[in-house]
Parts: C-alpha cells; structure tokens; sequence
C-alpha cells in the first residue's frame, strides 16, 4: 500500500534510530492519516523485513482490525477528549509492549483535548518511555494547546482530495442544487443581509427536509472553503474568493465544528443554532 511521503519519512527514520517518541500530524483527512498511521505501524513492528500483502505472520492483519493491546486509539467522547480517557491510556500502558516493540497512542481530533486531559497526558510526553510512541492528529493545529505542540515533532501531512462528487457521494445534479443554494445561502450568513445568520435555522429547514440532506450540504460547504484556502484559483464558488482569508478559516472551523458533533447524533436543530452562534461571533 503507498503511504504518503511523510509518514514514509518517518519509517525511515525508525530504522535509523533517528524517531521521535511523539508526533503531532496537521492534516486535512483524519481518516486517510489514521490509514497512513496504521501502514507505519505495520512497517516498524514487522518481526522480518516488511511487505504489503505478506502471509507469514497475521500481525498486520491484528493491527489493521484494532485487536493488538499495545495500540490505543482515542476519539473525543462527545464534544472532547476527556481526563479519564487519558487514565484509562496511562493504565493500559503501565505494561511493556508484548505483541509489537511499541506501545502506540493515536489521538485523533487531539484539539478537543480539554485541559485536565491534556495537562494528565503531559507525563506522556514530559518522561518518555522508549517504548511508548505517540500520534496526535488534528486539523486545527491553531486550536492545540501550546504545552502539547512544544512537546511534538509537527509534522503537516495533506492530502490531494477526490473530486467533490466522489467524496460527498454527490449526483451532478446535487452538486448543481448545492451550488445555487450555495449562492443564496453565503451572503445571508456573511453579511447578515434582511434574513442575517438568525434565522439560520429557518432558512436551511425550509430548503432541506432531511438530516443526511442538511449534514451533506455543509459537508460540501466546507469543502469549497478548503478548497479556496488551500487552492485559491481553482474553485469555480466565486463568492468564496471575495472573503478574506481570516474570515474564512473561522466558517471553516465553524462548519468543522459543525461536522463533527453530528458524528455524534447531536439534533440538527442543535447544531444549526450552534453554528448561528459561531458565525455570530464572526
């Protein structure tokens, strides 16, 4: 399987003896970092010298399906990641490594770290173990708290996205709604014009009669603000190009924040005067 070219680079330096003991990866694709994360883990633990689709041992097959005690993933438990997720790590890692060389944390959306979680995971990375290693993930490195960064190799680590369509799961004819309502919908939300960001709610539940329909709009919203910070003359959303840089990056967030609490099931109702509220403060 080819893995990106940093997390490659990293499988380099754990032959040479030249690894960090924790990572902070600034990506766009949570997901797509977490296979790549998966592949290193796979490479450095092999017991012979490595290859993808090998039959000798099931080891990769026990790292891919989650079943190795040695590796923990964390994922926030609701809207962060908590203290007793972190004493729960801590006590799970008070035992050498059996299975791998390594004991492994991966803790995605690692901004949501609330700060008895963080300040409790500071021994981590204050008095390293050399068979303990480290992965946060996040796509807000901004949001991270500062004793976490200063304590991580940072590594940013994008990824060239599908098309739109193929990531959305999106007809073309979808795509062209999405648009036009795209077209209407921003400047209410940016310019608080007669309807203003507080009749959000109202607007999108007028347009959209689904939760899923709702959830992949703003899915496709913030793909187009991705897409215009990280590739500013490609995108064909005009209005986009006409907001300034800073106040992009705050929808952006926004919309993330958005997005992730839905993960959660929390009411559509909820989460859109959620965003109103965020976008208030723009």
């Amino acid at each position: 399987m080819i893995i990106s070219k940093k997390i490659n680079d990293l499988v380099k330096k754990y032959h040479e003896n030249k690894l960090s003991h924790a990572f902070l990866l600034v990506t766009n694709d949570i997901n797509k970092c977490n296979k790549d994360i998966v592949e290193l883990i796979k490479e450095i633990s092999c017991p012979k010298k490595y290859q993808d689709a090998c039959q000798d041992c099931n080891l990769c097959y026990q790292i891919e399906n989650d079943v190795i005690p040695n590796i923990k993933k964390i994922y926030p438990d609701g809207q962060q990641i908590k203290k007793s997720q972190i004493l729960e790590l801590k006590e799970q890692f008070k035992t050498k490594p059996l299975y791998i060389a390594n004991n492994i944390y991966i803790i995605n959306y690692a901004e949501k770290l609330n700060s008895a979680a963080a300040n409790t995971m500071l021994k981590f990375l204050e008095e390293p173990e050399n068979s303990i290693l480290g992965f946060f993930v996040t796509t807000n490195k901004e949001a991270m708290l500062e004793t976490i960064k200063s304590r991580c190799q940072i590594i940013y680590n994008p990824y060239d996205n599908e098309n739109i369509t193929e990531i959305l799961n999106l007809t073309d004819q979808q795509l062209e709604e999405f648009t036009e309502i795209a077209k209407e919908y921003l400047p209410k939300l940016i310019n608080k014009t007669e309807d203003g960001i507080y009749l959000n709610k109202k607007y999108i539940l007028s347009v959209f009669t689904e939760r899923e329909q709702i959830i992949k709009f703003y899915n496709y919203l913030y793909w187009q603000i991705s897409e215009v910070i990280n590739k500013p003359n490609q995108n064909d959303l005009e209005i986009l190009k006409n907001i300034p840089f800073a106040q992009l990056l705050k929808i952006q967030k926004a919309l993330f924040n958005v997005l992730e609490s839905s993960l959660f099931n929390v009411n559509i109702e909820l989460l859109l005067d959620n965003f109103a509220l965020e976008m208030e403060e723009l």
